[in-house]
């Protein structure tokens, strides 16, 4: 695929656009210059999503969507040291191989099998580039087909859904996704002892507990505070109820985690009162998630509401997983000081149950989005809606 002269063009063109290296063509008739275009600009595509590939010469990537739709290089190393290693593990829905590179490092055998035989071809080449040449299996085969066809023991099958539909639009339930999880689970569960499944973060984590059986636990998982997906792990004959873990990747290299069970959260009371000083907002893997009175559990802070979703408090708690607001001032919403909290006219606008969304509230306060000031509309238990002007101290 890469060969000394093709990797050396790439190196000495690779600020170029590749719409200039196409119209190269021409001059260099003895370059593959399509490929060689699709080269720079998944190599500059994959700069912080996929470091360790995009600074190997050695890598092929694949076309636009391919590198779309594969996961984050931080997200796979995360995901891979929750899988317990073992002889030999199964994908089914290869892609570029991304979480194929760092799954496979745990098992002595790793099957992998994509329907698309380019990308397929070019996954090939990156195990061998990345040292994993004699621990994978490559298949350009239908998983599920793969999978009845499969002799010998596994230790974990791992699916990853295509979520598009026929025209190429983006689908979250897991009926809708392809292969159809859903109606392959049990045989699934029948042929490892663990079934690890990555989907869309649009799925309600109640709902795919609904949907599928014999589920251990399921991850939500973010980078810096943007919910990315729900990781369900399941275990062959598991009976218990699963624990959900709320993960936040952070840019420093931390890793922010609440874990709880949906019985907990269920049993639980609740506990309400207006804010003190400071206004906190659960990062996004615990909104997803819905573990509220687990954050009030575990900082022993209070929600301003039980649908506000948001927490007050006069010393901001050790170790707080999310972002926390000063509260400069606060009215009533629709009163007519609200204007004047903000004199420049401009704010960042959040609401939370205040009974608009955040552009009416926006709107109604005729304000342009941006600058230092928060503005955050939310009912309160006890006092009704207030807007809160406020700074952020602590993202």
């Amino acid at each position: 695929m890469l060969n000394a002269e093709i990797k050396k063009f790439i190196s000495e063109n690779s600020k170029k656009r590749p719409e200039e290296l196409a119209l190269m063509a021409n001059r260099f008739p003895e370059l593959p210059m399509a490929f060689i275009a699709q080269q720079v600009k998944g190599r500059e595509r994959t700069r912080s999503k996929l470091p360790s590939w995009h600074e190997n010469q050695d890598v092929v990537f694949p076309k636009s969507l391919a590198l779309e739709q594969c996961t984050s290089e931080r997200v796979a190393r995360f995901r891979a040291e929750l899988v317990s290693g073992g002889s030999a593990a199964f994908d089914m829905t290869g892609g570029f191989g991304v979480d194929g590179r760092f799954l496979a490092e745990k098992f002595s055998r790793y099957h992998y099998h994509e329907q698309d035989g380019e990308l397929a071809e070019i996954a090939a080449h990156n195990f061998a580039v990345f040292g994993l040449r004699e621990r994978v299996t490559v298949r350009n085969r239908d998983g599920v087909e793969a999978l009845r066809d499969h002799h010998g023991e596994l230790d974990l099958v791992f699916v990853d859904p295509a979520r598009r539909d026929n025209r190429s639009f983006r689908v979250s339930a897991l009926e809708s996704c392809e292969p159809n999880v859903q109606e392959h689970w049990d045989f699934l569960l029948s042929r490892a002892g663990r079934v690890a499944l990555k989907t869309s973060p649009g799925l309600d984590v109640t709902s795919v507990l609904a949907d599928l059986k014999c589920v251990e636990s399921v991850h939500v998982v973010s980078v810096e505070n943007d919910c990315k997906e729900l990781f369900v792990l399941a275990r062959q004959g598991f009976v218990g109820e699963a624990k959900i873990h709320c993960v936040n990747l952070r840019k420093s290299g931390d890793v922010d985690q609440l874990s709880f069970y949906l019985s907990e959260e269920k049993e639980a009371e609740g506990d309400f009162a207006p804010p003190g000083r400071y206004l906190l907002e659960p990062n996004a893997s615990i909104m997803k998630a819905g573990g509220f009175k687990a954050v009030s559990n575990k900082w022993n802070v209070k929600a301003l509401n039980p649908r506000t979703r948001l927490y007050g408090c006069d010393q901001v708690p050790e170790g707080f997983q999310g972002r926390v607001f000063e509260i400069i001032e606060d009215v009533p919403i629709g009163g007519k000081d609200c204007k004047r909290l903000f004199p420049k006219k401009k704010a960042n606008v959040i609401s939370r149950n205040s009974g608009m969304t955040a552009e009416e509230l926006r709107k109604k306060l005729g304000l342009k989005e941006g600058g230092e000031l928060f503005a955050i509309g939310a009912a309160v238990t006890g006092i009704g809606r207030r807007l809160y002007a406020c700074r952020l101290v602590r993202n």
